[in-house]
């Protein structure tokens, strides 16, 4: 375990050591996962999901990637939404056993679930119609290698939607005057929460610390850019602390 905000700190410095980190937290937390997800966001999460499945499915999609599919809630939302064919993707084995088990249980035929690393997706080139991430780039220590991979497994005109927490810099009056209360919860209810409804002593110190090493919503679309991808929406909620992005593998 890491046991406090400055190993988190330094964590991020090291790829290696912070992705077996990632895996190994993921795991851990699988049980409690959903449940510390609704309590924390206020069960705002499945209405950000809800909406990352909208555009991704769009007019028609015969292919979604799901990559880090965690508990598999965004893979069921795109199937509901009318995709025809889902694959979820995520390292942490636990939490694809959960993403199993609900989609046997709401007898969904239509997704399949498989371990692998967003870095190294074992998909040929331009397959999907899009791709989608949940609070999950973040977590990549490698992240321009696994922004390319997304961009060499969609199609021309495939589509990009993540959701993920963001580096707080508040850009409106509003944000800045929300700011001081947006931080202390997530810097100080957040981990607590986690704790006590999880049993894990720091998964949820990590998700404070990650969105600060995270981009901002203008800097995470100028990573997109440099990745190939054209931005066209970027969403920002709950003062700024979470952010959608939409983009574009262009023709």
């Amino acid at each position: 375990m890491v046991p406090n905000k400055d190993s988190l700190d330094d964590m991020f410095q090291n790829p290696e050591i912070r992705a077996n980190y990632v895996q190994n937290m993921f795991s851990e937390i699988a049980p409690k996962y959903d449940l510390v997800n609704r309590v924390m966001t206020f069960g705002l999460d499945i209405r950000w999901r809800n909406l990352v499945a909208t555009a991704a499915v769009g007019t028609g999609a015969d292919l979604i990637i799901d990559a880090g599919t965690g508990s598999g809630d965004l893979a069921l939302e795109c199937s509901k939404m009318g995709a025809k064919n889902v694959f979820g993707l995520d390292f942490a084995q636990p939490m694809l056993t959960n993403a199993r088990s609900k989609s046997k249980k709401n007898d969904v035929t239509n997704i399949d679930f498989a371990a692998a690393d967003g870095t190294r997706l074992p998909l040929r080139d331009a397959v999907a119609d899009a791709w989608t991430g949940a609070f999950v780039l973040r977590n990549i220590p490698k992240l321009d290698l696994a922004l390319q991979e997304a961009y060499r497994v969609l199609k021309p005109g495939g589509r990009l939607i993540t959701l993920d927490a963001a580096r707080l810099q508040p850009s409106t009056l509003v944000q800045q005057i929300a700011a001081p209360g947006a931080r202390f919860h997530f810097n100080k209810l957040v981990p607590v929460i986690g704790k006590i409804l999880s049993g894990h002593e720091d998964a949820y110190s990590y998700l404070p610390v990650s969105a600060e090493n995270f981009f901002s919503p203008n800097e995470f679309s100028a990573q997109l850019r440099i990745n190939g991808f054209t931005v066209v929406r970027v969403f920002e909620y709950v003062f700024g602390t979470v952010m959608m992005h939409i983009a574009i593998k262009e023709q």
